[in-house]
């Protein structure tokens, strides 16, 4: 992407130093003294020196709320994913303490198995159960309904030629949209922006102020790039069914700050009467989650338009957290708004049982040894 961006970088370079140069005039040595001149700086909200700031306003705005979602998310409940576990962990004990037999660690060892199983083949969305899939995809993509990315991912399969096939496909789409391609895309989405931002900033015709301005705010809020040139060659492929086309198509890019926007959220915090005490935007997105565009002679629809979201490093890391918690149990889950608490508050570390009576203990015993056997080859084997 650096080589591609390399010819647009320099012609910004040649550009902005053509315009120095002609805007600084020519000086010539004047034959006599010249009297001291005093210039007028206007210093009022209209005048040259807030003309200067206003750029860097709108991107210090947007990097300070994007930064302030960010935060929130992760004050919810610090390491999410950590805290689940410990609360998983406390409660197996305490369930094979109440009953220490062979069923009780079967069924733990089976909810465990599940457990790291779903983790295991969430992070790249692969091999996964279809039960689980929409328990990830809602961090990683936006739209509820008929509408936005988790609306085409799900009907993908269907606006494919005849003579493709879609087994060979979803996996594709799958990774996609997965979370570890938001931690792809959210590490080289800083790296990525400034330049799209700077190549944007010279197609409009901005001057230098505003260019350094879009190339930081590229670095902290992401940019979106214009892909329109690519559509012939993209309609003319086959690609599409027939009567299908696409009209606009573009890809966004993350900062460093970007929080996303994905299906689930806000996160919502009640109080005291169980009213909501507040609510934070949730955070997330994908490689597939950043493609934006505007397809034309839809079945049904006739037309589908959905707007890039770029994600950022941060934000890839705190949702995969918040899908790791979700996929353990934390019940951070769905579309829409969702009651969340930290998943370590009701947990308790376990108490042995008053009562261990030895009506058929010894027996129970035997048993558990076998089953904790069973239980160590099912989580390490």
């Amino acid at each position: 992407m650096h080589a591609i961006l390399r010819p647009y970088a320099t012609a910004g370079v040649v550009i902005a130093g053509t315009g120095l140069i002609a805007a600084t005039p020519v000086s010539v040595p004047s034959p006599k003294p010249m009297a001291p001149t005093v210039i007028d700086v206007a210093l009022t909200a209209g005048g040259a020196l807030s003309g200067l700031a206003d750029p860097w306003q709108d991107v210090i705005n947007t990097a300070s709320a994007n930064a302030t979602t960010l935060l929130n998310n992760y004050f919810l409940a610090p390491g999410v994913a950590w805290q689940q576990l410990y609360a998983n962990v406390t409660g197996y004990a305490q369930q094979f303490l109440d009953d220490p037999s062979s069923s009780t660690l079967a069924a733990i060892n089976t909810q465990i198995q599940e457990h790291l199983q779903a983790v295991q083949t969430g992070y790249a969305l692969q091999g996964v159960p279809d039960t689980v899939i929409g328990h990830i995809t809602n961090h990683t993509l936006d739209g509820v309904g008929l509408s936005g990315h988790a609306f085409l991912f799900n009907q993908l399969p269907s606006f494919l030629p005849a003579d493709i096939d879609a087994d060979q496909v979803t996996p594709i789409v799958n990774f996609l949209a997965s979370p570890l391609s938001a931690i792809i895309m959210g590490s080289l989405g800083p790296g990525i922006s400034p330049w799209v931002a700077m190549m944007n900033s010279i197609n409009e015709g901005d001057g230098f102020n505003e260019i350094l301005a879009n190339m930081w705010g590229g670095f902290l809020n992401g940019a979106t790039l214009n892909l329109d040139f690519v559509l012939p060659m993209v309609n003319d492929a086959g690609f599409l069914p027939v009567g299908m086309s696409l009209d606009h198509l573009e890809f966004a890019f993350g900062g460093l700050l970007t929080p996303g926007s994905v299906s689930i959220g806000p996160y919502e915090v009640l109080g005291t009467g169980g009213e909501v005490a507040g609510s934070v935007p949730a955070v997330g997105g994908s490689i597939f989650n950043g493609i934006g565009l505007e397809m034309v002679g839809v079945p049904l629809l006739n037309k589908i338009a959905m707007d890039g979201q770029g994600i950022g490093p941060i934000a890839a890391w705190e949702a995969w957290g918040q899908i790791v918690g979700a996929l353990l149990g934390s019940g951070w889950d769905g579309k829409g708004a969702v009651v969340v608490t930290p998943p370590a508050l009701g947990a308790e570390l376990p108490l042995i049982p008053d009562a261990l009576d030895d009506g058929g203990a010894g027996a129970q015993a035997t048993d558990a040894l076998a089953g904790l056997q069973d239980l160590l080859s099912g989580v390490f084997g």
